[in-house]
């Protein structure tokens, strides 16, 4: 089982170690029915172990149906257990001490099941409150990035696409005192569509980043068509693809962002003498790889960690922006070396039902 797989059984796990516990509840105290002259204690000791090992067997499922991620889970699936091996260890211990001074340990199995039963409680309820607290965090860091990224995008992208726009408005407008620099009404269509379009994307990862995204079937062969192609017209680099005729995957407008920043990166970090990107699209049975390729520099593992890690809202967080937003797709994304000697950005998402 690998280590993901296992991770997300962390629901399970705990209603198993709950389960486990109210069996060796119930076979102890039934066992000692038949020991002892009277019923009256190991009934009223089952009525103490029962709730709690009931109780920590439905955390195991209450887990399950929280909004907490898979690492969150594992978060509280660690605590439960630290708090049974805690709470085990130190009563055992108390027992050990109590026989070596040669006192009498009555019933040292009662003992170390309410305790192993209070400390899975306990740390469930520790790890939960701390899971939860990391999430928050966690969410508005996210919000912040968000917010960082989609106010770089409007003043840098979106601002430049205006000032081209106005420009051109201003030639149209004086054509008829200005014959020699007459605007290109083309040109103007061509700007305002790609406003309207980073409008739209910036709405998108907004609404990906800050909560659970509306996704729908995103074609990203013509996307990255398109995005290869204006970069290899701005740019003196050499910018390849290889695609399939489609490839459809459950995203929304925020991809382009994705692949917009892959495909800039790995041309303006490029300093070779001849830059290179190869762009490839591979179709899966259920999930589509696209990979970004450049024969760059290269980042070492440290390197790839701090721009993945990077922050956004400071205008270093492209990389990790970007992983934030195919993670939310449901895919991944990983930082390799590259077959052209540099670096290989890898984007698995899953396919569109």
């Amino acid at each position: 089982m690998s280590s993901g797989s296992f991770r997300s059984s962390s629901p399970a796990l705990i209603a198993g170690v709950g389960v486990l516990l109210l069996v060796a509840a119930i076979t102890h105290h039934i066992t000692e029915l038949f020991v002892l002259d009277t019923a009256v204690g190991p009934i009223a000791a089952l009525v103490l172990d029962v709730p709690a090992a009931v109780g920590l067997t439905y955390a195991g499922y209450w887990l399950s149906r929280t909004t907490l991620d898979q690492r969150e889970r594992w978060t509280v699936c660690v605590w439960c257990f630290a708090g049974v091996i805690l709470f085990v260890a130190v009563i055992g211990a108390t027992l050990g001490i109590q026989f070596i001074e040669g006192r009498t340990v009555s019933e040292p199995g009662f003992s170390l099941l309410i305790a192993a039963e209070a400390g899975g409680v306990a740390g469930f309820l520790g790890g939960y409150y701390n899971a939860r607290a990391r999430a928050s965090a966690r969410r508005a860091t996210t919000a912040r990035n968000a917010l960082g990224f989609v106010n770089e995008l409007i003043r840098h992208d979106l601002r430049n696409d205006l000032n081209v726009i106005h420009g051109h408005a201003d030639l149209l407008a004086d054509a008829d005192r200005n014959t020699n620099e007459p605007g290109d009404p083309a040109i103007v269509r061509e700007k305002s569509m790609e406003a309207l379009t980073r409008i739209e994307t910036s709405r998108a990862i907004a609404s990906t980043l800050l909560h659970d995204p509306e996704l729908d079937p995103v074609d990203v062969v013509p996307i990255v068509r398109e995005i290869t192609t204006q970069f290899d017209d701005a740019f003196q680099a050499t910018v390849t693809v290889d695609l399939p005729e489609s490839a459809v995957v459950s995203a929304n407008a925020g991809i382009r962002s994705v692949l917009d920043n892959l495909v800039e990166n790995a041309i303006e970090h490029n300093d070779s003498a001849e830059p290179r990107v190869e762009v490839t699209v591979h179709n899966e049975p259920e999930t589509v790889t696209i990979t970004v390729a450049d024969n760059g520099p290269g980042i070492d593992s440290v390197g790839q960690e701090q721009l993945l890690n990077a922050d956004a809202a400071t205008g270093g967080g492209g990389l990790s922006l970007a992983a934030t937003l195919v993670e939310n797709f449901g895919g991944e994304l990983d930082v390799t070396e590259s077959p052209l000697g540099g670096t290989a950005v890898e984007v698995t998402l899953p396919t569109a039902e």
